[in-house]
This record gives C-alpha cells, sequence and structure tokens, in this order.
C-alpha cells in the first residue's frame, strides 16, 4: 500500500494491490478504501482499486467516513438538500397539475362518451317515446343542467334550424336544432344566449358522434346529439303539437381508442428508456473522463471536486414528505385559480421545455458537427460552447412557435416533443439513491392520488379538488403537463392523454433500477438485465390503467394511473431483486455490509443510482 499525504493531512491517493482484506464487524461505509475504481490491467494478474479519503479535523485517520461523491458530480450535502426539495417539488408539480384525466380544449369539460335517454311526451300521443342521444364534450351535465334529471321540458324548433346566427327566445325550453356549417360551439352558445335549457342537434351521419369544440368558450347548459331519423321524428311530433322531454344520463362503457393510447403507450415508454440510457452514458462519459484525468497524476482532488455534470438527488425525508409537496401545490393552484396563475404554469413548462431541446440539440449537433465543439466568448454570457448558440436557438424557436399556435390542430405534435425533451431531461439529472427512498416515494405518490381522487370528493361536499384543477377552473384554463395523441375518427381536439407525474414518478424508479444493475464497470455493452423487465412491468400498469378506463373502475372518467403503475413497477422491482439475490443491495445502497460484517463487493459507478460513490480521484 502507498500513500501521499499533503501539507493539510488529508490522505489524497491509496494504491492498494491484491485483494482488499475484509474484517468481520466493519460497514462498508468505515472500510478506508470502501469506494474505489477499479481498472483491469491487461499485463498484470491483479486489480488496482483507487480511493480517495476525506479530511476531518483531527487529519487522515483510519477508520475516517469517506467522502460521499458519485460519478456524475452531484454538489455538496449542503446545496442537494436545497436542490432535492427543488427537484421534488417540480415533481409533485407535475403530479399535481396533470394527474387527473385533464381535457384537450379549454372549453371541454369531459373526455369521456356519456349517452342520455331522451323521453318525449307529446299532446297528440298517450304513449311516449324514447331515443338514445350524445352528450357533447363539451356543456353541462343533465342533472348540472337548469332543468335537471327526469323533468320534463318544453321541446321547439330553433328559429334558424342549423343556429349558426342568433335565434329567437326559447326561455326554459329545449331547442332542437340541426348539424349545418358552423361549429358545434357556436351553436350551442347561441342556443344559451337565447335562453335554451338543453340543446338537441340532429346529426346528418349515420351514426352518433362525440361533439368537441375549440377555444375557450363556456357552454354551462346539456348539449347532445340525436341520429337524423330521430330529429326527423322529434320535429313532426312538435308540428302536430305540444312537445315535451325528460332527459336521463345513461351509464356507458368508456372508449378506449387502441391507436391513440399505444401512442401514449410508446411515448411514455421510450421517454423512460431515453432517459436511463442518457443517464448511465453520462456517467460513464464523467467516469471515464475522471480516469484519465487521475492518471495524469495531478489535481485528482480538485478533479473529483469540479468534474462532471450537476445532479439532484431526492432525498429520504424529502421523499416523505412528498404527498405533503404535492398537495400543498394542488391547494394553491386551487385557490389561487386565476388566469395569471395558469399563465405562470405555462411558463414554468415553457422554461423546462427549452432546458431540455436544449440539451437534445445539444447533443445531436454535437456528436453529428465534433469540430464545433470549442470553447468561444460571447458578450453578457462569457465563454460558452460554440455548439451551445444553436442549441439554444432551436429550443427557443420551437418553444415559440408551439405558445403562438396552441390553438393549430397539429399544436399537439409540438407540446409531446417539448414534454417528451424535458422529461428525458429531469430523468438524466434527478434520482433515486435507493430502493428505500424510491419505495417511500411511489407509495406515497400512490397514496396522494386515492385521497385527491377517490377520498377527497366524499369528505368535501363532492366538488373534486383535483377534477376542476385540471379542466382549469371554471373558465377551463388549459394545463400544457400532459402527452397528447388524437383519438382516431373523433371529432377535432377529442384527445387520448397522460400526465407527466404518470410518467417521471415511475421513470425515476426505472431509471435507478437500469443504474444499479451498471454499477460494476464491465467491458462490453450496459446490461439491460433490469431496464427490459422494468419497462414491461411499467407497459403492463399502462394497460391495467385503459383497461380500468374502459370500464370506468371508480365511476369517474379519468382514471389515477399511478394506482396501477406504482404496484406493477415496485412489486416488480422488488420481486425481481429479489429473485436475483440482490434485494438488499438495491434497497440499502451504498452502505450495504454481509450479515457477517463483510463488505460484499467491488462498485465503481455506485450502489444505488447516484447517490452511492463512484470514485473521483
Amino acid at each position: 500500500m502507498e500513500g501521499k499525504t499533503n501539507p493539510n493531512g488529508e490522505v489524497k491517493n491509496i494504491f492498494v494491490s491484491g485483494p482488499i482484506p475484509r474484517k468481520r464487524g466493519r460497514s462498508r461505509s468505515q472500510h478506508p478504501c470502501s469506494n474505489f475504481r477499479e481498472k483491469a490491467e491487461p499485463r498484470l494478474p491483479r486489480v488496482e482499486r483507487v480511493c480517495w479519503r476525506a479530511r476531518d479535523s483531527g487529519g487522515a485517520q483510519r477508520g475516517a467516513r469517506p467522502s460521499r461523491r458519485f460519478g456524475i458530480g452531484i454538489m455538496a450535502s449542503r446545496r442537494s438538500t436545497t436542490w432535492s426539495l427543488f427537484a421534488l417539488l417540480f415533481v409533485a408539480f407535475c403530479a399535481a397539475s396533470a394527474t387527473a384525466q385533464a381535457t384537450g380544449e379549454p372549453c371541454q369539460t369531459r373526455s369521456i362518451p356519456v349517452g342520455v335517454s331522451i323521453v318525449e311526451a307529446s299532446s297528440e300521443r298517450e304513449t311516449s317515446r324514447t331515443y338514445v342521444g350524445l352528450l357533447a364534450f363539451f356543456g353541462s351535465t343533465v342533472d348540472e343542467g337548469p332543468k335537471g334529471s327526469g323533468d320534463p321540458i318544453p321541446l321547439v324548433v330553433a328559429s334558424d334550424r342549423n343556429a349558426c346566427e342568433p335565434i329567437a327566445e326559447v326561455a326554459g325550453k329545449a331547442v332542437l336544432l340541426w348539424r349545418g356549417e358552423c361549429a358545434y360551439i357556436e351553436k350551442a352558445i347561441n342556443a344559451q344566449d337565447a335562453g335554451a335549457a338543453a340543446v338537441i342537434v340532429v346529426s346528418d351521419e349515420e351514426e352518433l358522434s362525440p361533439m368537441s369544440c375549440a377555444g375557450d368558450s363556456i357552454v354551462s347548459i346539456p348539449v347532445m346529439q340525436v341520429l337524423e331519423e330521430d330529429g326527423a321524428q322529434l320535429e313532426q311530433d312538435i308540428a302536430a303539437g305540444a312537445v315535451t322531454v325528460a332527459l336521463t344520463e345513461l351509464k356507458l362503457k368508456g372508449t378506449v381508442d387502441l391507436t391513440a393510447s399505444t401512442a401514449l403507450l410508446a411515448m411514455a415508454s421510450l421517454t423512460i428508456v431515453f432517459g436511463a440510457v442518457w443517464s448511465l452514458s453520462d456517467q460513464m462519459v464523467h467516469f471515464k473522463k475522471d480516469e484519465t484525468e487521475s492518471d495524469r497524476g495531478a489535481g485528482r482532488a480538485e478533479a473529483a471536486r469540479g468534474s462532471g455534470l450537476e445532479g439532484l438527488e431526492i432525498t429520504e425525508s424529502s421523499a416523505a414528505y412528498f404527498v405533503v409537496f404535492a398537495s400543498v401545490v394542488l391547494l394553491i393552484i386551487f385557490f389561487t385559480m386565476q388566469h395569471w396563475v395558469f399563465i405562470i404554469i405555462k411558463g414554468v413548462f415553457c422554461f423546462a421545455a427549452v432546458q431540455g431541446l436544449t440539451a437534445l440539440f445539444f447533443a445531436a449537433i454535437d456528436s453529428s458537427f465534433k469540430s464545433m465543439s470549442q470553447d468561444i466568448n460571447l458578450p453578457v454570457f462569457g465563454t460558452v460552447n460554440a455548439v451551445s448558440v444553436p442549441s439554444v436557438g432551436l429550443a427557443v424557436a420551437t418553444v415559440l412557435v408551439w405558445l403562438l399556435n396552441q390553438g393549430a390542430d397539429w399544436a399537439w405534435v409540438l407540446q409531446d416533443i417539448m414534454g417528451m425533451s424535458f422529461l428525458v431531461n429531469v430523468l438524466r439529472l434527478v434520482h433515486l439513491p435507493n430502493l428505500k427512498v424510491g419505495s417511500m416515494l411511489l407509495m406515497g405518490a400512490m397514496c396522494y392520488d386515492i385521497f385527491w381522487v377517490y377520498v377527497q370528493p366524499h369528505l368535501f361536499g363532492n366538488e373534486s379538488v383535483m377534477v376542476k384543477v385540471a379542466k382549469g377552473g371554471e373558465k377551463h384554463e388549459s394545463l400544457p403537463m400532459l402527452f397528447l395523441f388524437p383519438r382516431l375518427g373523433g371529432s377535432a381536439g377529442d384527445f387520448s392523454m397522460l400526465g407527466y407525474g404518470d410518467v417521471i414518478l415511475p421513470g425515476l424508479l426505472i431509471v435507478h433500477n437500469h443504474l444499479f444493475d451498471n454499477r460494476k464497470v464491465v467491458p462490453g455493452r450496459p446490461r439491460v438485465n433490469y431496464l427490459v423487465p422494468s419497462i414491461a412491468a411499467y407497459i403492463a400498469g399502462l394497460l391495467l390503467t385503459f383497461m380500468a378506463l374502459y370500464f370506468e373502475v371508480g365511476g369517474q372518467g379519468g382514471q389515477p394511473a399511478l394506482c396501477y403503475l406504482v404496484p406493477t413497477v415496485l412489486g416488480g422491482t422488488v420481486g425481481y431483486a429479489h429473485c436475483r439475490g440482490e434485494l438488499k443491495e438495491m434497497w440499502r445502497g451504498g452502505d450495504l455490509y454481509d450479515e457477517n460484517g463483510e463488505d460484499e463487493g467491488e462498485r465503481l459507478i455506485g450502489t444505488g443510482s447516484t447517490n452511492s460513490t463512484a470514485v473521483n480521484v
């Protein structure tokens, strides 16, 4: 063993040839070389290990606890605690603003088709007739309408059959009108302005299809659609005498668009895979960079302190308070639901998207044009990498195009690209130290979902805080924290959606699993022993969510996806790690020692994801 001591009493380099002797009763954290880098020497049968010991007030002493550092250069503990709280608040913000199944357009009030039974009574006929209608994706429910459910409402034909222009007064009556050329929402507003209690639109198609809308107009009366032949019969009965209709909602199974659901599943899974692969790549690159700097023999401790990319770690205490953080964010949005609040939310989304897109464009340009990667001096900004200039420019341009064209039919494509880029960036930089913290975080998130979706509405007057926030309040402000994909065959603005919180939270554990699987540097391609099963478990959880959506489990339109994702992803991780005999190591992370007190292994990139010390020398 060789060592060098600097004037400050700090042992900087210790070289140990051959195996490290194991002693019973000593934990991994107490071993002087518990964190090391392993390098295979092709000409030597031995393995060289290098470790770095921190100086304490008494100098470099035997048994001193090593410095807690890892390969991507996490900041000092005081700063990392603050930033880990910020990271958790960001995750909580995504969960709070996007867990409920929000709508694609501000004017929409539901995303699941609702059937309506229309019972017609005529003064010219003793028996009644029943028709089946379909509620629009905008407007109120029948129960929330001016007349309520089951009450007879006089039915009249609109003075303008298509209601594309203002119509005559129809106070307290249901109005019958036809499809025409104008938008459904325009017809409903004209009828509402005339005092209508309900709107029945006669379709010009062979089948009923959900009526959607675009924009932020508000309709507070029920709007429904009937088939053309049923509309013709209603018009004939109105011409013959007085007619009333009684409206009652029907319980229909939810609809799941197979193509849209598959697209959402693919986007979410690819986001997590890209985040896991990129995170591991970052650690490997910086590990090799630090190894090269170490071989030069000078400035090793300084390289360890200054090299690498700053990452954020979710601590045990912050994970324990996740439910409180997420609930506070949700309630703040609920009680301050003004237009400026949603402007701030969009601003946060745009800022995060610029960060993510910049990283994406930087990686793409840097790999394609390596000659551009050099430092340049810019006024105000100082020394920057030349690749950063086009990267930031492209990112800002993309976000501005989306911001100025949010109402366009193609805007969802840019929103998904922006969302995927910044989610990958979050998964790349925010990490879990071990399975224990991941379990606390995911179990807390599942409890959060269960309370705010299933329990809270029954405790506070049947008003769902989460649903109201997801719908954007009374003015139906839109929230961008969603993956969107249009339903094929649906109307404009009809989207299937998946909240970002349902990607970030399980994704953090999946990324941790992949980093744990590659905690030792070995020749060859990165291992995917945990990544593939974890993604399979995530896909299984989303499929269960889609099934629950189809069968309307719980009775509400949207489904809290984490209630299905947490059992599959977390349960699958625990079961798989147990089968491989690695559960204890994954659970405890970097402070593992076996039951006999012996050091259990030789690790290069940590034992958890990023908290365990990958050595910077």
